[in-house]
């Protein structure tokens, strides 16, 4: 891989008590924010953002990041891409139809099977990719996953620290209940879900493709994709409107990268 700039770019500040390290690839640069492929959102304040725009900050380039409390970026350097553990290779490739439960009773049993020993600095869609993966192994169930992305505009209202969350999410007698298990206490209605991280309180329109997102920064504050249990990060829907390739079945090595990172 080749070396994004010098191996310590940035040290901005003296180190915060509460700061964070945080290892992921570069999925995006605006002016004042790094977006992560996992999901965090970095904040490049005063000095930070002046250093950082004179550099090379590479989509797909892997890096390690210190924020502070409050997400600011406090330095920043290149690293090698982690071995992802285990063969590329498909696993139990099914005819998927989004399971449709008889009663809110077997949602909340579902919901109350799911695994909680996942690790605290653990990602969403690493959890909910084996929350997912389980529950299809135990019950059969064929759930949804539901993403929801953060505008721009509301990450900056707010300083959001992240710009995608995801859960599984499964249907009872045709309405649609989410299934998040660290963040709720049950299975939701989906504006019930959503307004646990949005704070306007404002409805997420749902949409079908990646761009419907990306190309929408200013006008809402978030909005939801579905699609199914098979998708693991939002690069997968972003190359499905480009290819038109569907994930049809687990990955092996994107189940066992999600059990090393959550669990």
């Amino acid at each position: 891989m080749k070396s994004l700039f010098l191996t310590v770019v940035l040290s901005f500040s003296a180190s915060s008590i509460l700061a964070e390290t945080i290892k992921s690839k570069i999925h995006e640069v605006e002016p004042d924010m790094i977006l992560l492929e996992n999901g965090r959102v970095v904040f490049m304040d005063g000095e930070a953002k002046s250093l950082v725009d004179a550099k090379s900050l590479n989509v797909d380039d892997w890096v390690e990041i210190k924020v502070d409390d409050r997400n600011s970026l406090e330095s920043i350097q290149s690293m090698e891409a982690p071995e992802v553990s285990g063969p590329e290779e498909v696993e139990k490739s099914i005819n998927y139809t989004p399971t449709n439960l008889s009663s809110q009773d077997q949602a909340v049993s579902i919901f109350s099977k799911m695994r909680r020993n996942y690790q605290n600095q653990s990602q969403c869609y690493n959890r909910a990719h084996i929350w997912a993966y389980e529950e299809f192994n135990r019950s059969g169930l064929q759930s949804i996953k539901l993403f929801m992305f953060f505008t721009r505009k509301y990450i900056r209202n707010y300083r959001y620290h992240w710009w995608f969350h995801v859960t599984p999410m499964t249907y009872v007698a045709g309405v649609p209940k989410t299934l998040d298990r660290r963040y709720t206490r049950g299975p939701l209605n989906i504006k019930t879900w959503t307004d646990v991280f949005i704070y306007s309180k404002r409805a997420c329109p749902t949409v079908s493709k990646y761009t419907d997102y990306s190309q929408n920064q200013t006008v809402e504050d978030c909005f939801l994709i579905p699609v199914s249990m098979y998708y693991w990060q939002p690069r997968d829907i972003l190359r499905n409107e480009q290819t038109g390739a569907e994930k049809t079945s687990f990955i092996r090595s994107e189940v066992n990268w999600a059990y090393d990172e959550a669990f």
